[in-house]
């Protein structure tokens, strides 16, 4: 079973994806990055996810399922 990609093509899209903690997170190569949790005191704060967590629709996504579109002005600065 194939899981349909979320598409990021505006910046309040880019606000949906969203660490464990509830914080916003950055996609990389392969992989989430929340800043909060990498500037977080706290021990079991993980800055590096495998899975997002849509704010929208509570479902998880890998890096992998989302396509973002980089030329939308604000939507992820890489």
């Amino acid at each position: 079973m194939s899981v349909e990609k979320l598409k990021i093509e505006t910046q309040e899209d880019s606000w949906r994806l969203r660490c464990p903690n509830g914080h916003k997170v950055a996609p990389t190569n392969n992989h989430w990055y929340c800043h909060s949790c990498a500037n977080s005191w706290h021990e079991d704060a993980e800055p590096e996810i495998d899975e997002a967590i849509d704010e929208k629709t509570g479902r998880s996504y890998t890096r992998d399922d989302v396509e973002l579109d980089f030329d939308a002005p604000g939507v992820y600065y890489a």
